[in-house]
């Protein structure tokens, strides 16, 4: 209901724009052109050195957009196109191009929607999606300092493939969420929200019966409650501290994905010299498994299996003008989440080009 409601919100409008002078008005732009040679040394992301596969990828980033497609007074509009591309010179397993829509609506500070649409098309016919994704977001200030933020996000991804395997991948989900934002002075700000996220798999549900599994009748339906608890603080020399950090519980009834956990992510960002950006970020996820997988064993009930995802990335990026900047970057991730069995490491560096307009 909701998108076709926003469908026809944007065929109205640009009816509108095309029977009447207000077309003037209309701001047609171009996106910046991001493009980056990368080297990474495990592209198919393997367990094990042995298997490591390192190559040179391509990206590029770009589009247009369309400003202000409804004409209504204190209501901003944004309506763009993305086009992603990669390519990997050792497979092509891993080349893939993106479309992305993606359409806003902003009134005033209080209300915004968006919805993206988005088609993955990848070498492997694994890979190849389709991703929906709504997202309302209502704000009410009280007094100068505090604000309260009340959210609807709605996703669906299913995947083109028919192989049974990969359809069970598809899935719908549906998140309400609470944020509270309160500025204790100018240079620091704390974040408190609640997230409930219901989320349906195109899969039968599993349990567990002597150590084995067995498939339940149903679909697989989790729950996530996730507590936010986050801050904002303005350090010295032009640099800011993020931290941001999920409690997480997850009840499902496939019982290999019931799980509880962190996720922490802390960025530094610095300003140091003119024209001259640094950004430091590092991640980490750790989960208590309920149950995991092993090759030879199948699946076991494990009550104090700690899985986890840890990564550090740093960005280098100078201004050469007002609308070239360059960009260097470097990654490393470290994934161990044993129960789907992709645990593996992968360092990654980069060097690019933004180009603004």
């Amino acid at each position: 209901m909701i998108k076709k409601m926003l469908i026809f919100i944007w065929l109205f409008s640009l009816l509108i724009s095309l029977s009447t002078p207000v077309l003037s008005e209309v701001g047609i732009y171009a996106q910046d052109i991001d493009a980056r040679l990368e080297y990474d040394n495990n592209v198919t992301k393997q367990r094990l050195h042995k298997d490591y596969q390192d190559g040179i990828i391509w990206r590029l980033y770009t589009g247009f957009g369309i400003r202000d497609l409804i004409p209504i007074k204190n209501l901003e509009t944004d309506a763009k196109y993305t086009l992603g591309m990669r390519d990997v010179n050792t497979t092509n397993d891993e080349d893939y191009n993106s479309h992305e829509v993606e359409f806003k609506i902003k009134a005033g500070n209080k209300l915004s929607i968006n919805e993206v649409f988005k088609v993955w098309n990848s070498q492997s016919d694994l890979f190849n999606f389709r991703d929906n994704a709504f997202e309302a977001s209502f704000g009410q200030s009280f007094g100068k300092r505090t604000t309260l933020y009340l959210s609807y996000k709605g996703e669906q991804k299913w995947f083109q493939n028919k192989v049974p395997e990969v359809q069970a991948r598809n899935y719908y989900y549906h998140q309400l969420g609470i944020n509270l934002h309160h500025a204790v002075s100018e240079d620091f700000k704390v974040q408190l929200g609640y997230i409930d996220q219901i989320k349906t798999y195109n899969r039968r549900p599993i349990d567990f019966k002597y150590g084995r599994p067995v498939v339940l009748d149903g679909v697989q339906i989790d729950r996530q409650k996730i507590i936010v608890f986050g801050f904002y603080a303005s350090v010295f020399n032009n640099t800011s501290l993020f931290l941001s950090d999920q409690i997480i519980k997850s009840d499902s009834n496939s019982r290999v994905f019931e799980f509880s956990g962190n996720r922490t992510q802390i960025i530094i960002l610095s300003n140091p010299f003119q024209k001259f950006w640094a950004e430091l970020t590092y991640q980490l996820v750790a989960y208590n498994i309920g149950a995991y997988q092993t090759p030879d064993l199948g699946y076991e009930l494990s009550e104090t299996r700690t899985d986890d995802q840890s990564g550090i990335k740093i960005g280098l990026t100078y201004d050469v003008s007002d609308q070239v900047s360059l960009k260097v970057n470097y990654e490393h991730l470290k994934n161990t989440v044993f129960f789907t069995k992709d645990f593996y490491e992968s360092n990654t560096a980069s060097i690019g080009m933004k180009i603004k307009f």
